[in-house]
């Protein structure tokens, strides 16, 4: 019975609830031609946040009905949400009730197991940060790509750490200090301008602190594990921070946008065909400059055009549109349309 609860009460409503949440950005984004990342990556976020909104809120079931189902537009109710965490200051005594004892031990063992993920997760980027640590007298050229585009973009430089796993695509690690992570193989078939744009392409990850916006949608995305919309949002906040770091090699370096995109797709192709061997554990916070997955073709080919339709004076929205976008945020974030179903005297409420 307390696993008919949990289904009902907050896997369903989340699922559904973040489902909604990503139709309705999809929508939004595709009426008003949004094409700045920052604000896309803003919206793709609602999946992953207002779930958490349901989780904090308690239902009481106010809705009297004789349809079997009724649907309504609704406002989450701050002081539904006090009383329930009123709840728990209560003591021991909310949870002499073993659903309340079931439920604790679930979301504990859950906790425990994402927290260990992080924990190993986190090892592993230090260590890869700390493979092979090399200086500006072995690899000169890649130092001087790092100042030259550091200086332009008026980021912090990272060091260069080289890695001799099965690791071909080049990633940043770090939130405060940096770590540019590059396979020597993949270097050693690039030429100068593909070297050139993939290094700027890292680093414009850190003029954007994409590592911190992936890290807080990585552990969003690992909370909500059991809901498949919040890996596709993960997916294009991921997506979305490629294609912005490759406006901004446009914007800094002033290259013509065609010769990007060549370059870009040359890179690709040679690291595909080097990745014979598949790695028996993935990076999965790390930007990784080949696309996976199913969708591969289409998202390579999305990230081509991207780069040639870029206009460098146009990347980012102006302030008034930045406005209007933020308060239809905020409206789409705190708007739930929300269906009760009545099964014989059994409510179900997706919101």
């Amino acid at each position: 019975m307390v696993l008919l609860e949990i289904l009902t009460n907050y896997i369903l409503p989340i699922i559904y609830d973040s489902f909604v949440s990503l139709v309705l950005v999809l929508f939004f984004l595709f009426i008003f031609r949004i094409k700045d990342s920052n604000i896309r990556i803003l919206f793709f976020f609602l999946p992953l946040i207002k779930p958490f909104i349901i989780i904090s809120e308690k239902i009481d079931k106010p809705y009297s009905q004789s349809d079997p189902i009724i649907g309504l537009i609704r406002l989450p109710d701050p002081n539904n949400i006090i009383n329930t965490f009123k709840e728990f200051e209560r003591g021991p005594a909310v949870f002499s009730d073993i659903n309340y004892l079931v439920l604790l031990l679930i979301i504990i063992s859950i906790i425990t197991i994402l927290v260990v993920r992080w924990v190993l997760l986190y090892l592993f980027y230090r260590n890869l940060a700390h493979e092979d640590i090399v200086g500006r007298k072995e690899i000169p050229e890649i130092y001087t790509i790092i100042d030259d585009y550091t200086q332009k973009t008026k980021t912090k430089a990272p060091y260069v750490s080289l890695t001799h796993r099965h690791y071909f695509s080049p990633f940043i690690i770090g939130i405060k200090n940096f770590a540019l992570v590059l396979s020597p193989k993949l270097i050693d078939m690039l030429n100068t301008d593909e070297k050139e744009v993939l290094i700027q392409h890292e680093l414009s990850h850190i003029k954007r602190n994409d590592n911190l916006i992936g890290w807080i949608a990585l552990i969003l995305r690992d909370l909500l594990f059991f809901n498949p919309f919040s890996y596709i949002a993960y997916s294009l906040i991921r997506t979305e921070q490629d294609k912005d770091s490759d406006k901004l090699v446009v914007k800094y370096t002033g290259k013509p946008v065609k010769k990007i995109a060549k370059n870009i797709l040359n890179i690709i192709l040679k690291i595909r065909s080097i990745s014979t061997l598949k790695p028996t554990y993935q990076p999965g916070q790390s930007f990784q400059f080949t696309p996976h997955g199913l969708f591969s073709q289409v998202r390579l080919r999305n990230r081509i055009n991207s780069i040639i339709k870029t206009n460098p004076d146009k990347i980012y929205s102006r302030i008034f549109p930045k406005i209007l976008m933020y308060i239809l945020f905020l409206t789409l974030l705190i708007i739930q349309i929300m269906f009760v179903i009545k099964i014989n005297n059994f409510y179900l409420f997706l919101r």
